[in-house]
């Protein structure tokens, strides 16, 4: 139900709105409603996506992932952390691509060693063979956007600029013969639709069976909304859901404007029919 809805209990709603305001909103009160209404949203999903329920994450990928030897990519890999983790849920046969254009991040995950992958040193974009700026923190940076950062959450961070070389999905699919990605995680700090985009021809070919993005504060700095992603995947046979802290699914059956959540991180996966 959306509050729009016309229905009985929107009205009882309107009707104690004026007096619960004054106590919600009261000086004293303010802060704690404002509590309360983040961790609401938190249980509903939206903003809870911040690195604290990354083992919600792998649980909502592997829920959707069906082929036995599955093909996945990270777009996004950072330090191999979450492929990591994905390979001890998923079958021996699995089969891994790690794109990340951070110089230390790939010697890290070069390290870490993780059987049947392949590290790309590069950032994923919707054009390929760009030499760009990657905006770092630090030189294993989990929050490295292709976008300035403006974000409130990082106003302390000093960040400095490196050039990254770019490539697109469809270009690795075409170069490694690949005929299906079974899992297409991204975690690129507001660059997600523009991966999607290098990723056209892929996603007219039905070779990707599911994919999870992040939407959140990065998405101002990239000025993207959800629309664009519901636009781009749902004519495609993509249902979207968003990632309960929980693990669960919690299906998004139609557009609204309440998916323009912007604090924090919000996850969503994206499974074709």
């Amino acid at each position: 139900m959306k509050a729009s809805d016309q229905t009985s209990l929107n009205k009882i709603g309107k009707a104690l709105a004026k007096p619960l305001s004054r106590l919600v909103a009261h000086p004293k009160t303010a802060q704690f409603s404002q509590l309360i209404e983040t961790y609401v949203c938190i249980l509903l999903g939206k903003g809870g996506g911040t690195g604290w329920a990354i083992e919600a994450e792998i649980n909502a990928a592997t829920s959707v992932i069906l082929h036995p030897a599955p093909i996945i990519f990270d777009v996004g890999a950072n330090i191999g952390e979450w492929s990591l983790l994905m390979q001890r849920h998923c079958p021996p046969s699995s089969r891994f691509f790690l794109f990340e254009p951070q110089p230390a991040c790939q010697t890290i995950i070069e390290e870490k060693k993780i059987s049947n992958s392949t590290l790309i040193p590069r950032a994923v974009s919707s054009v390929a063979g760009r030499t760009i700026e990657l905006f770092v923190g630090d030189e294993t940076s989990g929050i490295a956007s292709l976008h300035p950062r403006r974000d409130s959450y990082f106003g302390e961070v000093e960040f400095s600029a490196i050039d990254v070389s770019t490539v697109t999905i469809d270009d690795v699919v075409e170069e490694y013969e690949l005929d299906r990605i079974d899992f297409l995680k991204m975690d690129v700090e507001g660059h997600e639709l523009s991966v999607l985009k290098g990723a056209m021809g892929s996603l007219q070919a039905g070779r990707i069976r599911a994919l999870s993005f992040e939407f959140g504060s990065g998405n101002i700095n990239s000025r993207t909304f959800f629309h664009d992603f519901w636009d781009l995947l749902t004519p495609f046979g993509f249902k979207i859901y968003r990632i309960l802290p929980s693990g669960r699914l919690m299906l998004i059956d139609a557009y609204y404007e309440d998916c323009e959540y912007f604090r924090g991180v919000t996850n969503y996966v994206a499974a074709l029919q």
